[in-house]
C-alpha cells in the first residue's frame, strides 16, 4: 500500500489522535508513570489479597495471637490457617536454640509463638477440652490426632481435658507463653519439657511478622493490605458516584441552558455554601447502628454525593463550550434528540477534563475516608482501612510507634502517587501545552 502523497508527489505527514499524542506526553512524565505504577502496584495487592494472605505473610487477617503488648517488627509467630510444616535445613534448631545447647526450651519458644487461651479452644462454655473440641480445628497446631491429644492433657483418664489438667500439664490461659508451652507438650515426646533436634523435625514454621503485630497479635502486613483494598474501594467508588451525578448534572445544565441551568447551578452554590464534611459525619452518626457492613456502602454513598459539586461545574464548562460546535448542530438537523446528543457527543468529547479531575478525586475522598476513620466514624470493625489501622496505631504510637508508621506510610505514597499522576494526565491532555 503507497503513502499517501500531495500533487507535487510529497509524502503527507501523519495525523495524531488527541489520545495517542496525550499518551506520549505521559509517557515523557516520569513522575507521572511513577505514580501510575505505584498505584497499580497498590491495587494489584488489594485485589490479590486472599493470596498473599495464604502464601506470603501466612496469617489471616483476623487471625490473632494474643499477647500482653504488640509485638516488634521480625517477631514470629505460628500461623493458625496456613501451616507449613518446618524443614530442618531451612528451619533449623539453632535458629530457635539462643543459648546453643541443642534444645528448644519454653523461653526461647516463647520469642516464636504467643499464648493461647484455654477458653478459645472450649466451644461449649463447659470449662473442659473434649475430643471434638480438639479434634474440629480449634487448635490447629495439634499434629497429633484427637485420642493423643487427650492422653497427653488428661491425667484423670475422664475423656476431658480440665483447666486444672491443663495447668499440671504446664498448660494455661493465665502465662503469656501458653503457646510455647503446648506447642512442647505436643512434641516432647521423651517428657523432658524441651524440643530436641529429632523431636523438632517436621514441626510448624515459625512466620516472621514483617511489619510486628497490633496489641491483638494480628499481623499488621496482613492487615495493611487488607486495609488498602477498603481504601481504595471507598476512593473509586466514591469517585465514581461523583462522577456519574457530577456529568449528568453538568452536562444537563450546560446543554439546556437558560433557566433550567440557572436553576441546577444555584443548586450547586447553596451545597458550595454547606459544611459537605459535616453533613458526612452527620449521616455516620445517625445511622451509627447500621450494620458494618452497611455503614461501609452508606460511606461510599455519603462521600461520593459531596464530591461531585466541582466536577458539574468542570463538565458544565466543557458542553456550553461544546454545544455550538458544527457536530452538534448537524445532529440536531437530523432529528438526534436532547438526550443522545449529550450521552453521545458532548460527554466523550469533555473526557479529558473529567479524567483528570477524577483522577484528582479519588485522594481528596481517600482523605477524608481517613479522616473519618481516625475520628472514629468511617470504616467500622471488622473492616478495616489504613485511616482506622493508623487510628489504633496512634493510641499508642510512643510505645509501639510500627502500629502508626506503616498504614501511615501506605496512605501517604498512595495519595503521593494518585497525585502525581492527576498531574501528569492534566498536563498530557491539555491542548494548550506546547508540543515537545
Amino acid at each position: 500500500m503507497t503513502e499517501p502523497t500531495t500533487p507535487d508527489g510529497e509524502a503527507l505527514a501523519k495525523g495524531t489522535s488527541l489520545w495517542r499524542d496525550a499518551w506520549r506526553r505521559l509517557l515523557k512524565n516520569r513522575a507521572a508513570m511513577a505514580g501510575g505504577i505505584i498505584v497499580l502496584l497498590m491495587g494489584v495487592m488489594a485485589l490479590s489479597f486472599d493470596l498473599l494472605s495464604r502464601y506470603v505473610t501466612r496469617y489471616t487477617y483476623d487471625e490473632q495471637h494474643l499477647s500482653y503488648e504488640p509485638k516488634p517488627i521480625g517477631a514470629h509467630s505460628v500461623p493458625m490457617h496456613y501451616p507449613t510444616l518446618a524443614d530442618p535445613a531451612e528451619v533449623p534448631l539453632g535458629m530457635v536454640d539462643g543459648n546453643q545447647d541443642g534444645f528448644i526450651d519454653r523461653a526461647e519458644l516463647s520469642t516464636y509463638l504467643s499464648d493461647q487461651e484455654f477458653r478459645r479452644f472450649d466451644t461449649s462454655g463447659d470449662g473442659f477440652l473434649d475430643a471434638e473440641e480438639v479434634g474440629d480445628g480449634a487448635i490447629p497446631l495439634l499434629r497429633n490426632s484427637p485420642t493423643d491429644t487427650l492422653r497427653i492433657f488428661d491425667d484423670n483418664k475422664d475423656g476431658k481435658v480440665s483447666p486444672a489438667e491443663a495447668r499440671a500439664n504446664e498448660v494455661t490461659e493465665i502465662l503469656p507463653d501458653g503457646e510455647a508451652r503446648w506447642f512442647i507438650a505436643q512434641h516432647d515426646t521423651d517428657r523432658d519439657r524441651k524440643i530436641s533436634a529429632s523431636e523438632y523435625v517436621g514441626v510448624p514454621e515459625p512466620r516472621m511478622h514483617l511489619f510486628g503485630t497490633d496489641e491483638l497479635g494480628r499481623d499488621l502486613l496482613t492487615r495493611v493490605l487488607q486495609g488498602g483494598r477498603v481504601s481504595l474501594m471507598v476512593g473509586f467508588i466514591a469517585t465514581f458516584v461523583s462522577f456519574l451525578i457530577g456529568i449528568l448534572w453538568g452536562a444537563t445544565a450546560g446543554f439546556l441552558g437558560g433557566r433550567t441551568d440557572n436553576i441546577m447551578m444555584r443548586f450547586v452554590d447553596v451545597m458550595y455554601g454547606l459544611p459537605f464534611m459535616f453533613l458526612v459525619i452527620l449521616l455516620m452518626v445517625i445511622f451509627q447502628e447500621m450494620p458494618a457492613q452497611s455503614k461501609l456502602y452508606l460511606l461510599f454513598l455519603a462521600l461520593g454525593a459531596v464530591q461531585w459539586l466541582t466536577m458539574s461545574r468542570i463538565v458544565r464548562g466543557q458542553v456550553i463550550s461544546l454545544k455550538n460546535r458544527e457536530f452538534v448542530e448537524a445532529a440536531r438537523c437530523v432529528g438526534v434528540s436532547s438526550k443522545t446528543i449529550i450521552l453521545r457527543h458532548l460527554i466523550p468529547n469533555a473526557l479529558g477534563p473529567i479524567i483528570v479531575y477524577s483522577t484528582l478525586t479519588v485522594p481528596a475522598v481517600m482523605l477524608e475516608e481517613a479522616f473519618l476513620s481516625f475520628l472514629g466514624l468511617g470504616v467500622q470493625a471488622p473492616y478495616a482501612s489504613w485511616g482506622s489501622l493508623a487510628a489504633e496505631g496512634a493510641k499508642a504510637y510512643r510505645e509501639y510507634p510500627w502500629l502508626i508508621i506503616f498504614p501511615g506510610a501506605a496512605l501517604a505514597v498512595t495519595l503521593l502517587a494518585l497525585n502525581f499522576l492527576g498531574d501528569g494526565l492534566r498536563d498530557a491532555l491539555d491542548p494548550q501545552v506546547r508540543k515537545d
